[in-house]
């Protein structure tokens, strides 16, 4: 299996994190990507690096303003971690994939409670880095869209993470 590098970047281009992963499925609209146990989150604004205790599934979409995070307890428990960004750009010649975090996220906890974090920091970067009002309308409108998805249950939100995650316990 491919192995791939994730850079993810602050809209003032400095990085933020990086961490790397697994390649499984790489189309036009996105890349699904596994994490292992034990994979070191390289956090660069924090200036620490963390070692995950979880295996996760990671969704990078390339046409639309989000990815998705999902730890994999062994219980079978699923956390869901999204991020508002703008699409992810993907170089397999490099094996890299990378975005630009738009700061908000919509997180679902174990108990399958969804929950908007980070919406003062947005606020706060949008200002201190400039957004421009395109950027802001499009962060706003992807969260929108993400919500949609997760409501009805759309692609990727219709079990398609579940059949990854089955053969990942």
């Amino acid at each position: 299996m491919k192995s791939i590098d994730v850079l993810v970047y602050k809209y003032n281009g400095q990085k933020h994190y990086q961490w790397e992963t697994t390649l499984l499925e790489h189309h036009n609209d996105y890349v699904l990507v596994k994490g292992d146990v034990g994979r070191e989150l390289i956090h660069h604004t924090k200036g620490k690096t963390f070692i995950c205790g979880t295996k996760s599934l990671e969704f990078f979409s390339t046409k639309e303003g989000f990815t998705v995070n999902i730890d994999i307890h062994d219980s079978g428990e699923m956390e869901y971690y999204c991020n508002i960004s703008l699409p992810a750009e993907c170089n397999m010649e490099q094996n890299i994939i990378s975005f630009v975090d738009l700061d908000l996220d919509l997180i679902r906890d174990k108990t399958g409670r969804w929950k908007l974090v980070d919406k003062e920091e947005f606020i706060e970067n949008a200002e201190r880095m400039n957004y421009s009002k395109d950027t802001v309308e499009f962060a706003e409108n992807s969260l929108k869209e993400l919500r949609r998805k997760i409501t009805e249950e759309y692609f990727p939100f219709d079990d398609f993470f579940e059949k990854y995650a089955d053969r990942m316990l």
